[in-house]
């Protein structure tokens, strides 16, 4: 996702706290959509590594991916639709 499609799409990233752990630093980055939490994006520096990982809810993937996070949002709110319009 370029800068202009995250502008256009009002996709936020609010910086989390840097934690000190055993191994290096660790870090929980909230990607917010129109102001809701959609996922969150996780760092991990070590000495000779970086490791980021995108979670939304109970699923991830390695490294950072934005665009999947909000087709992840854009299906569940079809999905959330539909099971309402069936009530």
């Amino acid at each position: 996702m370029t800068l202009q499609q995250a502008m256009e799409s009002n996709v936020r990233i609010q910086p989390g706290r840097k934690v000190k752990t055993f191994g290096g630093w660790c870090r929980h980055d909230r990607v917010l959509l129109d102001g809701h939490e959609i996922g969150k994006i996780q760092t991990r520096r070590r000495r000779n590594q970086t490791e980021i990982i995108t979670v939304a809810s109970s699923t991830y993937i390695m490294g950072y991916d934005i665009d999947w996070l909000v087709s992840r949002r854009e299906d569940s709110n079809c999905v959330d639709s539909t099971s309402k319009r069936n009530l």
